[in-house]
């Protein structure tokens, strides 16, 4: 037998509530309130599924008391009622988060469709709380959605991690498969956890505002530096965690200082003469195989061993697509409860698009796509027309792949020094010897295309 929803109306008149209870009680559970101090109390207690609330209360207005409403948690569904069709209030109760609205006198066939409208979509809230408690239960994690056995793995892996104040964590996976929230994840659940976490994106600025960033500088230390220096990000985090993103673009003397400081807990700030001491856990993440780069000569073998004492490598969202729904669903709740909309589920032609797509941007690109439905649409189902701006060409593909090409090998066999010194050379040709270009052409962070230069002799003009 279905368990019996719960009603709280909230509403001064007395004959109005008892008419509302007589139609509702049969079938669900019905508590009443006459003031929005006694509703409040109840919905707090009570924890209702939906809430009728009355715009003009005695004792305050309905839209001052439904962003209290949505804040109780479980937050409970809510329609506001008005006795005349006052549409400014109307627009202002949806925009703050209100499923709907009735006018007084109440059409009994309209109130009972949208009586049960709204409780369908107290159901789907329902079902994204299941679904995060479902997921507690498994990984004891409240934030990362997926039932994946890779992605579980993954997680109490970095929940095992947490247990100690200082081994290095690598987190490797593709851009936007959740590196950081791993990295929360980590430090939520570690003794540093009282403590600041700090996050850096090494691949977002030049390597002399990384360097000031992580270390920060004294008075004076370069031009343009402020007049009473500047802490940096290792002295911020002091006590608690600094995640390192994309940690393979830094460069090598960055890596170097990096590594100085995980080994003795101090460093210089720039144009400093005292080290300062620093007590921190670093997470580090990367969107590839650092251990291959450090191979290549791309990044410090020993710095790698220091920062991947644990190594956490995360699945793409395609490898995992029985979390692409779920993820969904609770996206789209997220979004109707930031943008005041009512959506109540994806149809099945919208689900098969859903399901079908590789997602090369992983469960950030899905989000950004919800996101965009919810923002723009006004339906109630996410339907298979609101997706048109997904790239169509992304289905049925595990991955977006470059334009094919062919490199003939002799039959005697060559050396893949050569190879690559070759590919460099005609990336040359094609970017006009520009450094920058060269890097972004042969897709390598700037440093392991100086170094690979370097390497075989290649000389460029500085650009």
């Amino acid at each position: 037998m279905r368990e019996k929803h719960k009603i709280l109306i909230v509403d001064d008149e007395d004959h109005f509530r008892t008419a509302l209870r007589r139609f509702l009680e049969k079938t669900h559970i019905v508590l009443e309130a006459d003031n929005g101090a006694s509703g409040l109390k109840l919905a707090e207690t009570e924890e209702p599924d939906l809430v009728l609330l009355d715009i003009g209360l005695p004792d305050a207005s309905g839209l001052d008391l439904l962003p209290r409403f949505k804040e109780i948690r479980p937050s409970p569904v809510v329609v506001m009622i008005t006795a005349y069709d006052r549409v400014k209030d109307v627009v202002m109760a949806i925009k703050q988060g209100a499923f709907d609205y009735m006018v007084k006198p109440v059409d009994l066939d309209e109130f009972e469709v949208m009586i049960q409208k709204a409780l369908e979509h107290a159901g789907l809230k329902n079902e994204v709380t299941r679904l995060r408690q479902e997921v507690e239960r498994l990984q004891g994690v409240g934030q990362l959605i997926g039932k994946d056995q890779s992605f579980l793995e993954a997680q109490m892996l970095a929940i095992k991690s947490a247990q100690s104040r200082d081994a290095g964590v690598l987190i490797q996976g593709e851009t936007g498969a959740g590196k950081e929230l791993f990295a929360r994840l980590i430090h939520t659940k570690s003794p540093r956890a009282q403590y600041p976490f700090v996050a850096l994106n090494c691949a977002a600025f030049s390597t002399e505002i990384i360097e000031s960033e992580l270390f920060g500088y004294e008075r004076g230390a370069f031009t343009g530096a402020k007049l009473e220096g500047k802490p940096g990000l290792l002295e911020v985090a002091d006590g608690g965690t600094l995640f390192l993103d994309e940690i393979v673009d830094l460069n090598h003397e960055i890596q170097a200082k990096l590594l100085r400081v995980m080994e003795e807990k101090e460093f210089f700030p720039l144009g400093g003469t005292r080290k300062k001491k620093v007590d921190i856990r670093i997470v580090s993440a990367c969107n590839r195989d650092l251990w291959h780069v450090a191979e290549d000569g791309g990044f410090r073998k020993d710095l790698y061993f220091r920062l991947a004492t644990i190594k956490i490598n995360l699945p793409a969202l395609r490898q995992r697509r029985e979390d692409i729904m779920p993820l969904a669903r609770v996206f789209m709740e997220e979004f109707n409860d930031k943008y005041g909309k009512r959506f109540r589920g994806v149809n099945p032609k919208a689900e098969q698009l859903l399901l079908s797509r590789s997602w090369p941007g992983n469960v950030r690109e899905l989000r950004n796509s919800i996101e965009r439905v919810v923002l723009l649409e006004n339906d109630d189902m996410i339907l298979a027309r609101h997706l048109h701006f997904l790239d169509h060409d992304q289905l049925d593909k595990s991955q977006s792949r470059p334009e094919k090409f062919d490199i003939v090998l002799p039959d005697g066999g060559v050396a893949f020094d050569e190879i690559e010194k070759q590919v460099i050379l005609q990336a040359r040709e094609k970017c006009g010897a520009n450094k920058s270009k060269m890097a972004r052409f042969l897709r390598l962070p700037r440093h392991v295309l100086l170094y690979r230069l370097k390497k075989f002799g290649i000389e460029l003009e500085v650009k």
